[in-house]
């Protein structure tokens, strides 16, 4: 679904007035850019997989029967491994977020 033009204004300019091709930033500024880039995508996916597990009842069953302060240490655990699912290749997502978010910036969003 394409959205409006006011929509994609705003992000896509901010991306390509960043762009290498666009404006005189060096390569290290670049780099840093495409960095954290996909760092932000990751962290993302991160945040899309722990609410997978969460719905899906992990915490819940980690810490059944344990208490109150159990459940609390049960949603750190499954943030924690959704973390660790991101970084080891997760589900995909962060890779098409940031190849998604390289088209903005080359203009062909």
């Amino acid at each position: 679904m394409r959205h409006s033009d006011d929509m994609i204004d705003p992000i896509s300019s901010s991306l390509l007035s960043n762009s290498p091709a666009t404006s005189s930033i060096s390569v290290p500024q670049a780099v840093a850019e495409k960095n954290a880039v996909e760092q932000v995508a990751m962290d993302f996916e991160a945040a899309f997989i722990a609410q997978m597990l969460t719905h899906s009842g992990l915490a819940d069953a980690l810490t059944s029967g344990e208490g109150k302060m159990a459940s609390a240490f049960g949603s750190f655990f499954v943030e924690h491994l959704a973390e660790e699912m991101a970084q080891s290749g997760g589900i995909g997502m962060a890779d098409i977020i940031y190849k998604q978010l390289e088209r903005y910036e080359a203009g062909e969003g």
